[in-house]
C-alpha cells in the first residue's frame, strides 16, 4: 500500500467522481483507476460501488476513509515537522483561544514569541470551547487555550488554572459603591453577554439559576468589547473574568466582587499523539507559563504570579483599590 494510493482514494471519496478527482489530481483517469484497482487488490474488498452512471463508497470504503485520512494526516504532519526542525522552512503555528485569552493575553505574548521565532507566522483563530475542541481534534489547529470539561481520551489535557469572575456595572449603578454582592441582587436587572458559544456565559448563567433566578438577557453580543460597552453605557450588568478586566480594560465600569466567589478554569488542549515542531512547543510552553502566571487560583504544585490577584474590585478605574 502506497500514499499516492490513499490520496488517489480520499480524493474520490471526496469529489464521488472518477473524472473530477482525476483532474484535481492532475493525473489521467486510467492511471487513477489502475491504482484504485490495486488497492482494492491488496485490501481484498471493493472500496466503491457503481450506482448507475455515478459511484458511491461501498460499506467498507466508509470504513475506510476515516483510516486513510488519518494515516495521510500523520505523514504530512511528520514532514511538516522534520522541514522545520531541519529549518528548511519558517513554518508555521496554529493556536486556538477564547476571546478574553486572545484579546488580553495573546498579542503582548506573541510580541515575545517572534523576538525568538521571527520566521515563524503564529495562526490565531478565536472560538468558543466546542469549536476549539473539534479545531484540535481535526488537527485545524496546534493547541488551543480553552475550558475542558469531558475531554476526550484523544486530548493531552494541561490545567492552567481558575480566574475569579466579577460582576461589571456602570458607575451610576445602584450597587457601584459595594465592594461585593451576590449574585441574587442583581436579579432585576438587565444583562448582557457574549454569545452562548462561549462557556462564558452558559458558566455565569448556570450561577444565576443556582442563586434562585433566570438573568434577564437583554443584550447577547460575540466580543467581550461589545459586552462592555454595553455595560459602560449603563444598558445592563455582566460578569467577566479577571483577564478581561486588567488594567485599561476597566475604564468606565465599577468592578465588583462575587460574594461566594465564581470562578472558571482554564486549559491547554493539544491532540494527544500528534507530533508538534519546536516552534509550536516553545509556543506552547510561553502560553501556558504566562496564563497560569495569571491565575488568582493556579493547579495545584504552583503559586499564583506577583500581580496575579483579582484587578482592583469595588473601585472606578483610575483609583487605587484600598
Amino acid at each position: 500500500m502506497e500514499l499516492i494510493q490513499l490520496r488517489y482514494f480520499v480524493a474520490i471519496a471526496r469529489t464521488v467522481s472518477f473524472t473530477a478527482a482525476a483532474e484535481g489530481l492532475h493525473v489521467s483517469q486510467p492511471a487513477l483507476s489502475y491504482q484504485m484497482r490495486r488497492l482494492e487488490q491488496e485490501l481484498g474488498t471493493k472500496l466503491f460501488v457503481r450506482k448507475g452512471r455515478s459511484i458511491a463508497l461501498s460499506p467498507d470504503g466508509e470504513l475506510f476513509l476515516p483510516l486513510a485520512q488519518d494515516v495521510l494526516f500523520r505523514a504530512d504532519d511528520a514532514v511538516r515537522v522534520l522541514k522545520e526542525n531541519l529549518r528548511v522552512e519558517a513554518g508555521e503555528v496554529r493556536l486556538g483561544c477564547n476571546p478574553s485569552v486572545s484579546t488580553y493575553v495573546i498579542p503582548s505574548l506573541l510580541a515575545e514569541f517572534r523576538r525568538s521565532y521571527p520566521r515563524v507566522r503564529v495562526e490565531l483563530l478565536e472560538g468558543g470551547d466546542f469549536d476549539l475542541h473539534q479545531m484540535v481534534q481535526t488537527g485545524s489547529i496546534d493547541f488551543a487555550v480553552a475550558s475542558a470539561p469531558g475531554a476526550p481520551q484523544t486530548m493531552a489535557v494541561t490545567p492552567l488554572g481558575a480566574e475569579d469572575l466579577h460582576i461589571i456595572t456602570s458607575p451610576a449603578h445602584r450597587l457601584a459603591g459595594r465592594s461585593s454582592c451576590a449574585l441574587s441582587e442583581f436579579e432585576s436587572d438587565d444583562w448582557a453577554f457574549p454569545n452562548d458559544s462561549y462557556n462564558l456565559a452558559l458558566l455565569v448563567k448556570e450561577a444565576c439559576r443556582h442563586s434562585g433566578f433566570e438573568p434577564r438577557v437583554a443584550y447577547q453580543a460575540g466580543p467581550i468589547e461589545a459586552v462592555k460597552n454595553f455595560v459602560r453605557q449603563g444598558l445592563g450588568v455582566s460578569a467577566l473574568p479577571s483577564t478581561a478586566l486588567r488594567g485599561s480594560g476597566r475604564e468606565g465600569m465599577t468592578v465588583i466582587d462575587i460574594e461566594g466567589g465564581l470562578t472558571r478554569s482554564l486549559s491547554l488542549i493539544r491532540g494527544r499523539d500528534r507530533s508538534m515542531t519546536r516552534a509550536a512547543k516553545a509556543l506552547t510552553e510561553l502560553v501556558a507559563a504566562t496564563v497560569t502566571g495569571m491565575m488568582e487560583h493556579p493547579p495545584p504544585g504552583r503559586t499564583a504570579a506577583p500581580g496575579a490577584a483579582t484587578p482592583g474590585t469595588g473601585e472606578r478605574a483610575g483609583q487605587e483599590a484600598s
